[in-house]
């Protein structure tokens, strides 16, 4: 199993890691005599029944002669995610597919964790791909929240104005683009072991005919796994994705609500490229029309995909309320509040009433976004627009594991809420530092010493990357370490991170408050203290 090159074993291991166990659970049915057994073997995408079949002496030998391969395993350091996929693969072996019934396609959606994670590859880059498309929202959702709120009183901004607005909303359109785009692509490549079967044999009888196909298909971005599938970055691949998702049970929803968001997020674009055209090429009146258009248009298409969410997970139909059910329902009613605010914006004399209409669905999508982090801990990577892959097996959705190779089957239990907790908590200390960074390096144009405000930006950026180190940590890190002094370091980067969001809020604060003096005309001296570095002599601020 683990004889190909480094560059390509993370794969191949994933590749094979199934077989392996199959074998191995096969040698473990064999008695104390030497004859052979008659062992069940279930199919991969259905455990529950699997045709007889008889081993014989020289395959049974075979098996008992088979090496172990855990020392190899950890010195390429696949220890803990081999550990935890063997748990879930031989969990869903010996246990019992369970679900909720009387959904469409319900044969399908209870096949269980095995269906859809068929080997090790698989399982890592869908768990990672879930988790950055729930981080990304969620950051992106605390920037529109906190550039709305702050968008409501643009008297007391002064020439942080645009800093905080414009640039916030700005870097969470960012953080939206990337996620609509990873969940495009993990529509886009979804698949299990018999589809990726039928495609690897379809391939192989085309390159046979002629190897033309195969550069046309290369010139999309695409490239070749050792599952014999292709891998597809282009998002807008529609045909493609409504064809698999067909062929796999789930239906065209979870692409359609996809799509439907990036395509919102690209809308809304145009309302910054009219916000930083220069105004000597494009008017003031036309960019507000411009930025007033776009982002009804992307508001109107969020509203949509909340909808398809909805579908997805039977909100209009169903009763049965999860995880996935609430989360939809939170973008939906997200996107009903980004659609008034944009609506109210063409409305004279009632800036606040838009503003904070906006601000509210912004909230609303926060909270929508944590309920996806929260699926990501309970294994539910199929979030809130992808249903089937939320149905892994346990009474809750979550897939049955085996501690032990003796042991009992029993649905995993996951990581603990503080976890999820704590990956919010790195998130709204990266936010906040790009804030103070955006302040902080707004003095630029103006000061004398432009090394020194370079420096203080990179040190009020500081907090946003060491945040993105511990989430990028996270999305790693299965368990919590257990071996001193690895547990301490992780627990102290955890209240590390707490302390630095603090700081950062404090910081802001007195930015805020800075300006807001400003503004108001209310300093005692013309000198001003700012960010904690004084300017002149020190003065006393009256807020």
């Amino acid at each position: 199993v683990l004889c190909s090159p480094m560059a390509e074993v993370n794969t191949n291991i994933g590749a094979l890691v199934g077989a392996s166990l199959t074998r191995i659970r096969r040698a473990t049915s064999f008695g104390g005599g030497d004859s052979p057994q008659v062992v069940m073997e279930p199919s991969l995408t259905s455990p529950a029944s699997a045709p007889a079949r008889r081993v014989s002496m020289r395959e049974a030998q075979q098996v008992k002669e088979l090496p172990n391969l855990m020392d190899r395993i950890q010195k390429m350091g696949l220890t803990d995610e081999y550990l935890t996929f063997r748990e879930r693969y031989l969990g869903w072996r010996q246990g019992k597919t369970q679900g909720a019934n009387g959904e469409v396609n319900d044969h399908l959606r209870r096949r269980g964790w095995g269906f859809w994670y068929p080997n090790l590859s698989t399982w890592q880059w869908r768990r990672t791909m879930s988790y950055w498309i729930s981080v990304t929202f969620f950051e992106g959702s605390l920037f529109f929240t906190i550039s709305s709120f702050l968008g409501c009183y643009p008297e007391y901004l002064g020439n942080l104005h645009k800093i905080v607005t414009t640039w916030g909303y700005l870097a969470g359109h960012i953080n939206f683009m990337v996620c609509t785009y990873l969940m495009c692509v993990a529509t886009i490549n979804l698949s299990n072991a018999d589809l990726g079967n039928m495609q690897k044999a379809k391939q192989s009888s085309v390159k046979d005919c002629s190897s033309s196909d195969d550069d046309e298909e290369s010139s999309g971005g695409s490239e070749d796994s050792d599952e014999g599938e292709r891998w597809h970055w282009w998002p807008f691949r529609a045909r493609m994705a409504i064809d698999k998702l067909e062929a796999l049970g789930a239906g065209p929803w979870p692409y359609f609500a996809a799509a439907i968001y990036l395509v919102g997020v690209l809308v809304m674009g145009f309302a910054f490229v009219a916000d930083f055209t220069p105004r000597s090429i494009l008017s003031e009146e036309a960019a507000e029309i411009i930025g007033n258009g776009s982002f009804w248009f992307g508001s109107l298409f969020f509203t949509l995909g909340g909808l398809f969410e909805c579908i997805e997970n039977h909100v209009f139909s169903s009763c049965h309320i999860n995880q996935a059910w609430v989360g939809a329902c939170f973008n939906t009613i997200g996107g009903l509040g980004f659609l008034a605010g944009s609506t109210l914006a063409y409305f004279p004399g009632i800036v606040f009433e838009a503003t904070l209409t906006y601000a509210i669905g912004s909230v609303v999508f926060t909270l929508g976004s944590g309920v996806m982090i929260v699926m990501w801990k309970d294994e539910q990577y199929g979030l809130t627009f992808l249903a089937v892959l939320n149905e892994l097996g346990g009474p809750s959705g979550r897939p049955m594991v085996v501690k032990e190779d003796d042991g009992p089957v029993e649905e995993e239990k996951t990581l603990s809420l503080p976890s999820a907790i704590f990956i919010m908590v790195y998130v709204l200390t990266g936010v906040l530092s790009v804030y103070d960074f955006m302040i902080t390096l707004s003095d630029l144009p103006t000061s004398k010493t432009t090394g020194r405000v370079l420096e203080q930006s990179f040190n009020a950026l500081l907090p946003c990357i060491f945040a993105h180190f511990m989430l990028a940590l996270t999305s790693g890190v299965y368990r919590t370490p257990k071996v001193a002094p690895f547990s301490h370091l992780y627990i102290g980067c955890r209240y590390l991170a707490v302390f630095m969001c603090i700081n950062n809020a404090a910081r802001l604060m007195h930015a805020l408050m800075w300006a807001y003096c400003e503004s108001q005309d209310q300093c005692r001296t013309c000198d001003i203290y700012r960010n904690g570095t004084a300017v002149g002599d020190p003065v006393h601020l009256d807020y």
